[in-house]
């Protein structure tokens, strides 16, 4: 926490202002801090720059988006007067996003934080979105620069105003009413808010930025209070996770900073369209809630100790359910809308110029039969770890599994979204979990329910995947019936247990994408040349390669006792993510630079399976040389 100065209080002194933006434009994917409320998030790069959010939830306006648009988005700035960057971190076990700069004449260090996370609000803090800056000189002198600059969906020119008043400036964008604090002087400069300070060590210079707000009255004490009481909600929480590593519990925190609060409901990323390759065009919008994502991460949470995120899901997902046909869709809106159809913002540049930027997403209406394998086995981990059952939750179960039992037979769209229905091996491996998982539900809570269908069916999709999921030219498992191709979500199949990680088949499996789909550690989904639907792309003309696949890897190696191949596939990534912690959708081996979407949910949760999954096989391997 930014300590207390005698010095602290003194006005800063403010310098004439510069029309000569000094943040970097586009900065590295993983050169991003993220902070949020648990209903919307924020991206703050390393320079200081704010250069993401949407309000007032995920899924709202882009009040902040330079992120996708360097001239058009907006963003707000605090930091040295120079252009340059600082060093990222987290303030200790919180979210208080902390960027330190080491100058020649003084160090600055910057917190930024949102508030009020907490479930359930005040009801007059319901609406608001809070967003508190911190900047403070603790060495010597340096000049410092505030900038504001709103846009509103990466329109051309949004109509952008400030009115003053006694508490603040009110800021208008388009449609969005914001309300700006600050301890400092500010100068208009339509369409921004300028100011450039001199800090001294002890000075600081404090900024709350609100929307939705009922007019609370800051200061330098209300803004530390509310700071302050940000961090005990996190520490309050880690409370429920179990004593495991800190980059683990870094993860959970990412985590349950995603998932949207007022709901139960969780997104799959923060960001929308940040590119999978860098001028490419496969780009989409994650500010979605998914069926596969939020089950695998509230599994993992669960893992961790705390399954309450799965009792508020399973309650939000239980009012999904639909009473005929497909009994849940691939994904929904994060209020639970049924319907996100795609459009595109062709006005917006993208991230350096990788157009296009999309809202909302075409999978809506897919068919991935996979997606109930990982809810059945997160409600079968929810039992295991104590959660408290419903009668509710066995109509999901229920329906799910038969749905399973009637249609693993079907092509689908598999995990991968693709446009063309096909025989994906994955899909039948997942179906497989579907059933088997509610079987197991069963015996634990419908000791009378009939499962004899369920479980003669298991023996069918496992029959049918060894025969024909099973490639002897490749040597390995295929992606689909009758094809010649990889797929690292073959990998599931250890992971998942639907054979022993020790089998042949899956070892020589592991080896096949290693050596085809891994390029320096890191592991591709698949190779485009040989999905005709997708082009003729050479590998990693298309896309990065994609963190949950190399996660599932190290997972695949630590579970056939291969620690060491696991460990290091793991520190390759954690190098990348730094001190931060946080993983986005791929990384560009050549480049060694993530890509895509921020942080995401499905990385963050592969990657705790394989860190815990190394953690376990390595002390098991101690105990038997010392046993």
């Amino acid at each position: 926490m930014i300590g207390t100065s005698s010095a602290m209080d003194e006005p800063a002194k403010m310098f004439s202002n510069s029309r000569q933006s000094r943040a970097i434009a586009y900065p590295a994917i993983e050169r991003h801090g993220i902070i949020g409320d648990r209903r919307t998030a924020a991206l703050v790069s390393a320079d200081g720059t704010l250069d993401w959010l949407c309000l007032p939830d995920y899924d709202g306006d882009i009040v902040f988006g330079a992120l996708l648009d360097w001239v058009k988005g907006g963003y707000w700035r605090l930091g040295p007067a120079m252009m340059t960057e600082g060093e990222q971190s987290y303030d200790g076990e919180t979210t208080v996003l902390q960027t330190e700069w080491k100058l020649e004449t003084g160090n600055l260090v910057l917190q930024d934080v949102m508030l009020w996370p907490e479930d359930q609000r005040a009801p007059e803090q319901e609406a608001c979105r809070v967003i508190v800056r911190c900047l403070k000189c603790v060495r010597g002198s340096a000049r410092c620069d505030f900038h504001l600059q709103p846009g509103f969906n990466l329109e051309e020119q949004p109509k952008v105003t400030f009115d003053r008043h006694s508490t603040g400036i009110s800021v208008q964008t388009n449609e969005c009413a914001l309300r700006l604090w600050c301890s400092g002087s500010l100068q208009d400069d339509a369409p921004a808010l300028r100011g450039e300070f001199e800090l001294s060590e002890g000075q600081e210079i404090w900024a709350v930025l609100e929307t939705g707000a009922t007019g609370h009255g800051w200061s330098v004490e209300a803004a530390r209070d509310a700071v302050e009481k940000n961090r005990v909600y996190w520490s309050e929480w880690l409370k429920r996770i179990h004593q495991v590593p800190r980059e683990i519990r870094r993860s959970a925190m990412t985590v349950h900073l995603l998932s949207y609060a007022p709901e139960g409901s969780v997104v799959a990323a923060a960001t929308t369209s940040l590119p999978e390759r860098i001028g490419g065009e496969w780009n989409a919008d994650y500010r979605l809630c998914w069926v596969r994502d939020t089950s695998l991460a509230l599994g993992m949470l669960e893992r961790l100790g705390d399954w309450k995120e799965t009792e508020r899901y399973l309650q939000w997902l239980r009012r999904q359910v639909s009473r005929f046909g497909l009994p849940l869709r691939v994904l929904y809106g994060i209020r639970g809308e049924k319907r996100e159809p795609q459009r595109k913002l062709r006005q917006a540049t993208g991230y350096r110029d990788s157009a296009p930027v999309r809202i909302g997403n075409h999978a809506y209406n897919q068919l991935q039969l996979g997606s109930f394998g990982f809810l059945a086995d997160c409600i079968w981990l929810y039992l295991q770890e104590g959660g408290q059952w419903q009668d509710d939750y066995w109509t999901i179960v229920r329906r799910v599994a038969d749905y399973a039992l009637k249609h693993w037979t079907e092509p689908d769209n598999g995990i991968w979204e693709l446009p063309e229905r096909q025989h994906f091996v994955s899909s039948r491996v997942l179906s497989w979990v579907t059933l088997d998982r509610a079987v197991r539900i069963a015996g634990k809570v419908k000791l009378n329910f009939d499962v004899s269908a369920w479980q003669a069916e298991l023996s069918k999709i496992h029959e049918e995947v060894m025969e024909r999921g099973w490639s002897e030219k490749l040597g390995a498992f295929r992606q689909r019936y009758e094809a010649e191709n990889l797929d690292s979500a073959l990998l599931l199949i250890s992971v998942f247990e639907f054979l022993p990680a020790d089998h042949p088949r899956v070892l020589a499996t592991i080896e096949r994408i290693e050596e085809r789909l891994t390029v320096d550690g890191y592991t591709y989904r698949f190779d485009p040349r040989e999905m005709p639907v997708l082009g003729n792309f050479p590998l990693g003309q298309l896309e990065a390669a994609f963190l949950p696949c190399t996660f599932w890897l190290a997972t695949a190696c630590a579970k056939a006792a291969q620690p060491k191949k696991a460990e290091a596939i793991l520190q390759r990534v954690e190098q990348l993510a730094g001190g931060l912690g946080i993983f986005a959708e791929a990384v560009d081996p050549r480049t060694r630079s993530f890509m895509g979407n921020t942080p995401l949910l499905f990385s963050h949760v592969e990657y705790v399976r394989a860190r815990m999954e190394v953690e376990r096989v390595k002390q098991s391997q101690a105990e038997l040389r010392t046993g």
